[in-house]
């Protein structure tokens, strides 16, 4: 019997995407960059919301 012929493979058959860009794993984005009125704004709205569940709740 003779021999059957190998075939080449070639793995740009098989690739659909390109590559995904390599990233850290503890990339959270930079808090540099975060104005800190923002922050300030944000943990002085949490007790003004707190308050108005809990007097919706009670009304």
């Amino acid at each position: 019997m003779a021999p059957v012929p190998v075939r080449n493979v070639s793995l740009s058959h098989y690739v659909t995407r390109g590559r995904v860009p390599v990233r850290a794993c503890n990339d959270n984005g930079h808090l540099d960059g975060l104005p800190i009125w923002r922050m300030a704004l944000a943990i002085c709205a949490v007790p003004v919301v707190s308050a108005l569940v809990i007097l919706s709740i009670l009304m």
